[in-house]
């Protein structure tokens, strides 16, 4: 079996440099030529009608679906003429079009507690009230977030940005994780948090985030660069401070993203 390919170089690198660019960004251009849209469900989670619909979008617009490790579906083998449609019929079906860009992605979810026979608390709505309030927040690089029912971590709590998993009296709170071409492990923060104050300790992270990383730093290199005690004194500083600056900017973020034709932002790839 033969699994070689070569390499697009000039495909790679308009790529490379859209993913430079801040802010809301959708997938571009693949290898076959035609574009892809990435489709997210909160918290992974869809019903029998939605699949049936995202079944028939497939069928009309695209070559494919595939899932991928956040949680999404990309799908694929969509042609440049239909690509507008295909969003729109997306959206219609009550899913979202998700960005790919320097910002609060997605969150990552298990099943928890509702199913697993190992949960220690019930994952999906505090996902839910995580990606309502902070998905699409604007951020130095990509921000990922996680949530795991018990200490198994089925939703890789130490390979994201910021990672929580349920305990008997609380949640583990990580911060600084990643994967790519050098992973890192993400660092406890802290424990034993209340449900109600995960948002808290979230808010706070991406505050100080924000106001201490480089262009271009992903958080694990913010913290190797400042020191993690440094970093999660000042976490600890803001914990008390309102973050409903920052869920409206997500909001707004998402809506801007909402009302953009995506393609116009792959333009040089036509």
């Amino acid at each position: 079996m033969d699994t070689s390919a070569t390499m697009n170089k000039e495909l790679r690198d308009a790529t490379v440099n859209r993913k430079k660019r801040p802010g809301y960004r959708c997938l571009g251009k693949q290898r076959d030529g035609n574009y892809a849209i990435m489709v997210g469900a909160v918290t992974g989670t869809v019903d029998g009608d939605q699949l049936m619909k995202l079944s028939a979008i497939v069928k009309k617009y695209a070559a494919g679906g595939h899932f991928t490790t956040a949680q999404s579906m990309v799908i694929v083998g969509i042609k440049k003429e239909n690509f507008n449609d295909a969003k729109q019929a997306v959206i219609e079906a009550g899913f979202d079009i998700r960005s790919i860009g320097r910002d609060v992605r997605q969150v990552k979810c298990c099943a928890g507690a509702n199913l697993s026979p190992f949960g220690l608390q019930k994952t999906p709505p505090l996902g839910q009230e995580l990606e309502e309030m902070f998905r699409g927040l604007p951020t130095p690089m990509k921000f990922k977030i996680s949530v795991s029912g018990c200490p198994n971590c089925c939703a890789n709590t130490m390979l994201n940005d910021f990672g929580i998993h349920g305990m008997m009296n609380g949640w583990k709170i990580f911060i600084g994780g990643k994967m790519g071409t050098k992973p890192a492990i993400a660092q406890e923060l802290a424990r034993l948090v209340l449900t109600d104050d995960v948002s808290r300790y979230l808010a706070a992270v991406l505050r100080v985030y924000k106001e201490n990383a480089e262009q271009d730093e992903r958080l694990s290199k913010t913290l190797s660069r400042i020191g993690f005690v440094t970093f999660k004194s000042e976490v600890e500083a803001k914990l008390d401070t309102p973050f409903d600056d920052l869920i409206k900017e997500a909001k707004n973020a998402r809506e801007t993203a909402e009302k953009s034709t995506c393609i116009e932002h792959i333009k040089e790839q036509l």
